[in-house]
């Protein structure tokens, strides 16, 4: 999904359509609802101050009728009611009800149209106050009758109204958008299930499945998932049975083409110097075939997920120490940092055969490509505690540091080096599968730093129910 509502999400998008959608809605009824009761409140406005001013009007002209009548007389003997205002022209001057004449209410317009002979109904605002002015022509008397009708109720009233129904289309938007928060989860539950089943497959959980489910736009999906699910259970188990087949296969004849060559060996002092030679190379060369079949079955291994995690709290430093031994190197290249050292022992849960491997593979990485270990250290570093393998070479180009913990990868040209490209492979699916990572930096001081950072035993309780325990 793109455009400027991409950066809402789907579930925000939903919202916010339900809420635009009844905004529109409420909006146009709102508008509608306003404009037709405002055309039949101004006409029935209109209506009731027509008959009114018909009616003062004829009572006016009575009272013109009288001999000796007196306009003022006449305009104060009129019921008219309190919020009007009576108006008389007669030869060229305006009699007023009010105690201020308005003449400024009553247009020209209007005057020439009620002096011509015709009745007529205009709006008008006087001082802000709206009105309606009804010119009805005296002939017989000749005079004119005005009647000035304050519309102030009538104004409030719309206002009135045009609030109520703001308030209601508001109201109603509101009303969408939760609609549409509701209606977005119901939508993204079924994809949050989906999301779940995918995270615990990827963690190694291919047990999981999708409930069944009742709904029929639905139910072609979940099928399709523990279909998809079913078939990769059943490849990864295929695999680990080929990777097993294929350990022992290879194993046999290679431990007894090495037992010979350890024969030969051991009467390498009788045979010609150029004999000697193909021994020696065919020695190392079965090393380091036995080493590359060891790394390929280790990483099929970790791939399908074949040896669960043996979990177990260990203490960080005293694991470095011991892979260091086991790879005859020397326990004081390790150091703890302070940071380190103030949290104690068993600072991690790990399965510490796999770590203590990936240990040695970037002891080794760093004889081979960096002239070897120059320091071990051990940090820890917000939650995590992480080990820096620093060595003695010239550095890992910044274009290959990726690229080196891709398999079959190595420094310098293929065959340049011994080793078979799986160390580095082998120690980052190793710290993947442990809620870790690995990554190449420059050394302070120079060389390489190669950095296994894993969660701290207080973090290893979330990692715990993503890896099976053995």
């Amino acid at each position: 999904m793109r455009g400027p509502w991409s950066r809402l999400g789907l579930r925000g998008t939903v919202t916010a359509s339900f809420a635009l959608g009844a905004l529109i809605v409420s909006a146009l009824l709102a508008v509608g609802t306003y404009l037709t009761a405002r055309h039949y409140l101004m006409d029935q406005r209109q209506t009731t101050a027509l008959r009114q001013s018909y009616a003062d009007a004829s009572y006016v002209l009575d009272g013109l009728r009288a001999r000796d009548a007196r306009i003022p007389d006449v305009l104060s003997s009129v019921n008219a009611p309190s919020d009007s205002e009576l108006v008389i022209s007669k030869g060229g001057r305006l009699y007023s009800s009010a105690l201020a004449q308005t003449p400024q209410t009553i247009s020209d317009a209007v005057q020439q149209q009620v002096a011509a002979g015709s009745v007529t109904l205009a709006w008008a605002e006087s001082n802000d106050k709206p009105g309606i002015v009804v010119g009805v022509p005296l002939t017989t008397v000749d005079a004119q009758f005005y009647e000035i009708v304050s519309t102030s109720e009538l104004r409030s009233t719309l206002a009135t109204l045009a609030i109520v129904l703001g308030a209601f289309a508001v109201f109603a938007t509101l009303a969408g958008a939760a609609l549409g928060r509701v209606a977005s989860g119901r939508l993204m539950a079924p994809l949050d299930d989906v999301a779940t089943a995918a995270a615990r497959i990827g963690a190694g959980g291919l047990q999981t499945r999708l409930p069944p489910t009742d709904d029929p736009d639905l139910a072609t999906i979940v099928g399709s998932f523990n279909s998809m699910v079913e078939a990769l259970e059943e490849r990864i188990q295929r695999d680990a049975r080929f990777a097993a087949d294929l350990g022992h296969e290879l194993r046999s004849p290679l431990t007894t083409l090495v037992a010979s060559v350890q024969v030969i060996q051991g009467r390498r002092d009788e045979l010609p110097p150029r004999s000697q030679r193909a021994v020696d190379l065919v020695t190392v060369e079965l090393d380091r075939f036995q080493r590359t079949l060891e790394d390929l079955l280790e990483l099929g291994r970790l791939d399908a997920g074949v040896r669960g995690q043996v979990l177990a709290e260990v203490d960080a430093a005293e694991l470095v120490r011991i892979a260091l031994e086991d790879s005859r190197r020397e326990p004081a290249l390790l150091t703890v940092a302070p940071d380190a050292q103030r949290q104690g022992a068993r600072d991690l849960t790990v399965d510490k055969q796999q770590l203590a491997r990936a240990l040695v593979n970037l002891f080794e990485n760093a004889d081979r490509h960096g002239q070897g270990v120059r320091a071990v250290t051990l940090h820890r570093v917000r939650g995590q505690v992480r080990i820096d393998v620093d060595d003695h070479g010239d550095g890992v180009p910044e274009a290959d540091r990726q690229r080196i913990f891709e398999r079959f990868v190595r420094g310098g040209s293929r065959g340049s080096l011994p080793g078979s490209g799986l160390g580095l492979s082998i120690v980052a699916e190793t710290a993947q599968n442990m809620g870790g990572r690995v990554w190449c930096e420059d050394a302070p001081g120079g060389g390489a730093r190669f950095s296994l950072e894993l969660p701290a035993r207080s973090s290893a309780g979330r990692r715990r129910a993503r890896v099976g325990v053995a």
